[in-house]
């Protein structure tokens, strides 16, 4: 059985934080923070499994209000920035024979930004907005697990929720906090593999 590491896309390979985003909203719109954070929450998961335009989605956390809605991918790109420690893992992990891939909930006119180049090194990629599934739904990990049934998955995210969900669902899931403890952690988990 081969094993494949798949990573998050914001928060581990590329450094993000949705604060960032709720900061940019709240700056722009003079709404307070915690208020978008609320409607964000509540509202995303349409958005990422391409249920709502991200038109209507800001439309359903701030009526009567007009926003950018192309906020997310216009802060995503203005903000976020790639973790080379975290990509240069990979390619570690590439080289020693390990397939690696994305799993990602994305919006998407945000991936649609991702250059086309660094996303054709990973062998396997699932979006949430192609698969229609988003984490931390138990469907998303039963859709991975079926593509990649002939591999131990071993999956990195930077959200407790979705680690959870991972474990729960028979994979083996890390949350990442920072590259060093994430190589000590990747390697832990395929020693004891069987």
């Amino acid at each position: 059985m081969k094993n494949v590491i798949l990573f998050d896309v914001g928060g581990v390979l590329l450094q993000w934080k949705d604060k960032w985003l709720f900061d940019e909203i709240s700056q722009e719109l003079d709404i307070p923070f915690e208020k978008i954070k609320e409607g964000f929450n509540a509202n995303i998961s349409e958005l990422f499994v391409g249920k709502i335009s991200e038109k209507q989605f800001w439309q359903k956390i701030i009526e009567g209000k007009n926003i950018n809605p192309e906020i997310i991918s216009k802060t995503f790109q203005k903000r976020s920035m790639l973790d080379y420690n975290v990509l240069n893992l990979a390619h570690s992990m590439k080289k020693q024979g390990f397939d690696i891939g994305i799993l990602s909930n994305i919006t998407p006119e945000t991936r649609k930004i991702l250059p086309k180049h660094w996303l054709n090194e990973f062998d396997h990629v699932f979006f949430s907005d192609q698969i229609k599934l988003a984490k931390p739904d138990p469907q998303i990990f039963s859709y991975v697990k079926e593509k990649l049934s002939d591999h131990h998955i071993i999956f990195i995210d930077d959200k407790q929720e979705n680690v959870d969900a991972g474990n729960r669902h028979g994979i083996q899931s890390i949350l990442f906090e920072e590259c060093n403890s994430l190589r000590d952690e990747i390697t832990k988990r395929i020693l004891v593999t069987p």
